[in-house]
């Protein structure tokens, strides 16, 4: 797989690119990643992928990592996690991001230096990915864009939870409180994270108006971010 190294990336031809050559939204589960991904793939005639079907691969292929490797497994193996303390649950939620990061580069990467327009989204994605070395240099070059969508309460998070039908568990309303709740946690996480990276923060809600909030967001803002649209977190 070719790959590019951060002497390559600033020598770019701009006008070959669109706007954006890949666009990266992360968000904790329930913020509408998904649904925005989609629509905007679809707008923009680009690919569009989950980066669960990432880490669902290599879950399914019970790969032994060079390190965390237990982490990726956290929540396949341990009974009744969602009782574990939030703190907890919050650290795992990170955790299998960081086991994340090789494999989110290395796609990121490869449709960049191929020219491949991509839409990627997921909760396991860092923020500090915008400042990987490999990454680092197309961010600076505008054609990498990222955006953090965020909730404002766990009643948005079940809310969307429940209208989605994720899961087995929709009526063990105990349970879908404390995910909520640990949802939230990593919702909160990520958005002081992306605030200190000077990544776009757009909130969820109203959906019907997300995907043209998240385009103008990565538009006007270009890590650093300008001035704060009031419809942004």
């Amino acid at each position: 797989m070719n790959s590019t190294t951060t002497k390559d990336a600033p020598l770019i031809n701009r006008s070959s690119y669109q706007p954006w050559q890949v666009q990266v939204l992360f968000g904790a589960s329930g913020t509408g990643k998904s649904t925005a991904a989609r629509q905007i793939a679809r707008a923009s005639g680009a690919t569009w992928m989950q980066v669960d079907d990432l880490r669902l691969a290599l879950q399914y292929s019970r790969v032994t990592l060079p390190e965390g490797t237990d982490r990726l497994y956290f929540f396949e193996t341990t009974p009744e996690f969602w009782t574990r303390p939030v703190d907890d649950l919050l650290q795992a939620f990170v955790d299998v991001a960081k086991v994340m990061v090789p494999a989110v580069r290395v796609v990121i990467d490869s449709h960049l230096v191929t020219g491949v327009p991509m839409v990627i989204e997921g909760d396991g994605v860092l923020p500090s990915l915008v400042d990987d070395p490999v990454l680092r240099p197309w961010v600076d070059a505008g054609v990498l864009r990222f955006c953090c969508l965020a909730a404002r309460s766990s009643a948005e998070l079940i809310e969307n939870m429940v209208r989605r039908g994720r899961g087995d568990h929709l009526e063990d309303q105990e349970r879908i409180a404390l995910q909520a709740n640990a949802n939230l946690a990593f919702n909160d996480w990520l958005v002081e994270a992306s605030r200190a990276l000077r990544i776009p923060v757009v909130v969820s809600r109203p959906f019907d108006t997300l995907t043209d909030r998240i385009e103008q967001a990565i538009t006007s803002a270009s890590h650093p971010v300008g001035p704060r649209d009031p419809r942004m977190w």
